[in-house]
């Protein structure tokens, strides 16, 4: 296959991937990075056919030369942005991007005014190139996660063999001098595009496959918290605690589950508007998530009803617990438009120890335990015992 087929074809390729790359973030809506991503793509694709007006007779070599130095180096400048903007680490290595950039721009200029007689700027476009995929390559390493470190592993690694085959052809342009150079310059250049078709449809791969992975992993976030107070909803807090259900029946211990409704939401929301009853209820999931553990797991039930669970807790801790809930909240002083507003709260605790290890009966007896709190004055505790487990018994026949 000769050269000119070989750009072809990466051409149409780089236009390719940045179709397929915007028409999915537009599809999907997870565009972090997209427009840099196929940006890169048009960039490098330009160079590719400024390449072709190397034999052009009314186009200046060193013209040629210097503009597609300036669109590559340009490209890999958006790629890099486009893979950090993907796996959020903000300016990592940004200046160093810029710096090989400025090289860029100052030995085109020093092309275009003073034309050596050597390749330099097919060699140093090359070194440039090789630089920049490298510290790309070490963002996509490090940080693409766990979770998909096959794709960070091969584009990272497909980003490597773009630069080492950059740095042959850099190698190669000192021969200039030999007889076999221009031979030797051109089975290293049908190599390099070879090498670029198989490495950039890695790296569209990998980029494709990176962003799916981040856009399931933020779908999944958002399915477990509370978009409000950044807390756990229902259904996570369900699986947290189901999974603590069976680590207790293979372990024998206790846990306990305390619900919380506040006091007074209601009067804020008529008085003050909803605006502040939002503010009243973040600064409450605040100092929810801050009074229980690391281990403990906070979360909004819906309205103005938290729940929270308490692993390896008995009886004794878990009323220790909400107690301290229930005086944090009742302290908090809370300001909105220049007014202070307060609440407090009232608490029903319920534990395996009493209820049983399934979640409909903590959930059952919490409640029930709650709603005594709420009968008998508020802002208050309450322990779900024997009476409550009888009566919520009675109701449910």
């Amino acid at each position: 296959m000769d050269t000119r087929t070989l750009i072809l074809i990466n051409v149409m390729l780089y236009a390719l991937y940045a179709g397929v790359t915007l028409a999915n973030a537009r599809i999907f809506g997870n565009s972090r990075g997209a427009k840099w991503f196929a940006g890169a793509n048009v960039s490098r694709a330009g160079a590719m056919l400024l390449s072709l007006m190397v034999d052009w007779p009314r186009v200046p070599l060193r013209v040629v030369e210097a503009l597609t130095g300036l669109l590559a180096v340009a490209g890999l400048l958006m790629l890099h942005w486009s893979f950090v903007e993907l796996l959020e680490r903000g300016p990592l290595l940004r200046r160093t991007q810029y710096g090989l950039v400025g090289a860029m721009v100052a030995a085109a200029l020093y092309v275009l005014i003073w034309p050596p007689d050597a390749p330099v700027m097919v060699g140093l476009m090359c070194l440039v190139l090789a630089v920049q995929a490298v510290v790309t390559a070490s963002v996509v390493l490090r940080f693409s996660g766990e979770d998909v470190g096959l794709a960070g592993w091969m584009t990272g690694g497909a980003l490597s063999l773009y630069a080492a085959t950059l740095l042959l052809r850099s190698a190669v342009t000192l021969e200039y001098k030999t007889p076999e150079y221009a031979e030797t310059a051109e089975q290293v250049g049908r190599v390099w595009m070879v090498v670029c078709l198989l490495a950039n449809g890695v790296i569209a791969f990998g980029y494709m496959f990176l962003a799916a992975s981040k856009l399931r992993l933020e779908l999944l976030w958002r399915a477990q918290v509370d978009e409000l107070t950044g807390l756990l909803n229902r259904w996570a807090l369900k699986r947290a605690t189901m999974r603590e259900i069976q680590r207790c029946k293979r372990a024998k211990g206790s846990l306990a589950l305390v619900m919380i409704d506040l006091d007074g939401l209601k009067e804020v929301n008529d008085t003050s508007g909803h605006g502040c009853g939002d503010v009243v209820l973040q600064a409450v999931g605040g100092v929810l998530q801050e009074t229980v553990r690391a281990q403990d797991s906070v979360a909004r039930m819906g309205g103005d009803e938290f729940c929270i669970l308490l692993p390896d807790t008995d009886l004794n801790e878990a009323m220790t617990v909400a107690e301290r809930l229930r005086t944090e909240v009742q302290e908090l002083v809370i300001r909105y438009r220049g007014e202070t507003v307060r609440v407090m709260a009232s608490l029903g605790v319920a534990s395996s120890e009493h209820c049983g290890l399934t979640w409909q009966e903590l959930m059952d007896y919490s409640d029930a335990a709650l709603y005594k709190a709420k009968r008998e004055g508020k802002n208050r505790v309450v322990l779900a015992g024997a009476a409550e487990g009888v009566g919520l018994r009675r109701r449910l026949l």
